[in-house]
């Protein structure tokens, strides 16, 4: 494994993790404004259009800056993959 790749590969597990970490804890911020009687949910929506966005164009940059961008993809997936799976199991437990 050359240094290129190796580095490709770490920078797009950190940025995938951390693009996870921000989504899911704003999805957490935004879950917990919605009531019983229906209110906040506009707030979920408008958050799910934000936190998508931001994921998107933090995959974007990660993209434009490696050298092998299909690798870091696949790395920032994987990260974000991960810190997703985490969340849903501390969730879970309670």
């Amino acid at each position: 494994m050359s240094f290129d790749i190796a580095i490709d590969l770490a920078l797009g597990v950190l940025t995938g993790a951390a693009l996870g970490a921000l989504h899911i804890a704003w999805l957490w911020r935004a879950s917990a404004r919605l009531r019983p009687d229906g209110s906040g949910v506009l707030a979920l929506v408008g958050s799910a259009v934000l936190r998508l966005a931001v994921v998107l164009a933090g995959f974007a940059g990660l993209m434009s800056i490696a050298s092998q961008p299909t690798l870091a993809l696949v790395g920032a997936l994987a990260g974000f993959a991960l810190i997703r799976l985490v969340a849903v199991r501390r969730a879970r437990r309670g």
